[in-house]
């Protein structure tokens, strides 16, 4: 396993770092601004399943966004290795202390990114086996999705426009959705009304479309349909569970359900379908 260098021996810089950092992000700054957004994101899209590792101000802004305490590793008093974490919010307090290793060694894949220049953050996922590591998994995980996508698209039981059937074909479907969607697909043909819940800033490869409106294809059959799918959807368990499944109106007053996974994509989930 790839080691960084220990907490305890950063704390106080880290601290300090962040501490500036908040005074530069007083209320109606732009620091707090883009820290509120990124915030604002982990709590809404990140799996209460992982751990967040931040600088003490992030963290704080992490807890006001309500992301349980339990969810969050503070970078201070030699505590809260990174590597013990699913993702990381690279600050600039973050960026200042662990330098280039934290893109090229121990977080090379942002999932989603606010502001820019020094008051820029991105949500990093740790590589706990090192990048190399984590690069082949990433691509392998490409390889799937597209083929799986393609699988989808050739099946004759899946209806979707044209924008989203290139973005089925170009592997920018979480693997997760790719699996619902073949399941549903082989008990009913369906129509995929949208994709969405991408990461802000964030490359498809690494942060795809998590979320989707199904409806059933043709007519007549929506609220059966719909009834069906969020049975299936609110019984399974991790990592298959959907963050949220629920019933929307779309265009033309039609039933549909929306279905959201949350970040980050698991990598090589298809390898065992």
């Amino acid at each position: 396993m790839v080691t960084i260098l220990a907490a305890g021996a950063i704390a106080h810089a880290l601290l300090a770092s962040s501490q500036a950092a908040a005074r530069d992000g007083r209320p109606g700054g732009q620091a707090a601004a883009v820290r509120g957004q990124a915030a604002a994101w982990i709590a809404g899209q990140l799996s209460r399943l992982d751990v967040v590792s931040c600088d003490p101000v992030m963290c704080a802004a992490l807890r006001a966004h309500g992301v349980p305490a339990a969810d969050v590793a503070e970078l201070t008093s030699g505590q809260g290795n990174p590597l013990h974490s699913a993702v990381i919010v690279a600050t600039s307090a973050v960026r200042a202390e662990f330098g280039s290793r934290l893109a090229t060694v121990d977080a090379p894949g942002v999932i989603a990114s606010f502001g820019s220049a020094a008051s820029a953050i991105q949500v990093r996922v740790i590589a706990a086996h090192g990048a190399a590591a984590f690069q082949a998994a990433l691509q392998a995980d490409l390889i799937q999705r597209r083929e799986s996508g393609a699988e989808l698209l050739h099946s004759g039981r899946v209806s979707i426009s044209g924008t989203a059937r290139a973005q089925l074909a170009d592997g920018d479907v979480d693997a997760r959705l790719l699996v619902a969607l073949a399941t549903l697909a082989s008990q009913h043909p369906i129509e995929v009304m949208s994709l969405g819940d991408r990461g802000p800033g964030a490359g498809l490869s690494l942060s795809p479309y998590r979320s989707a409106e199904i409806a059933a294809a043709g007519a007549g059959a929506d609220q059966g349909f719909a009834l069906t799918v969020l049975s299936f959807l609110h019984s399974q368990h991790p990592p298959f569970a959907a963050t949220r499944a629920s019933r929307v109106q779309v265009d033309g007053g039609r039933t549909a359900v929306l279905v959201e996974f949350a970040a980050p994509s698991p990598l090589n989930l298809l390898l065992s379908h």
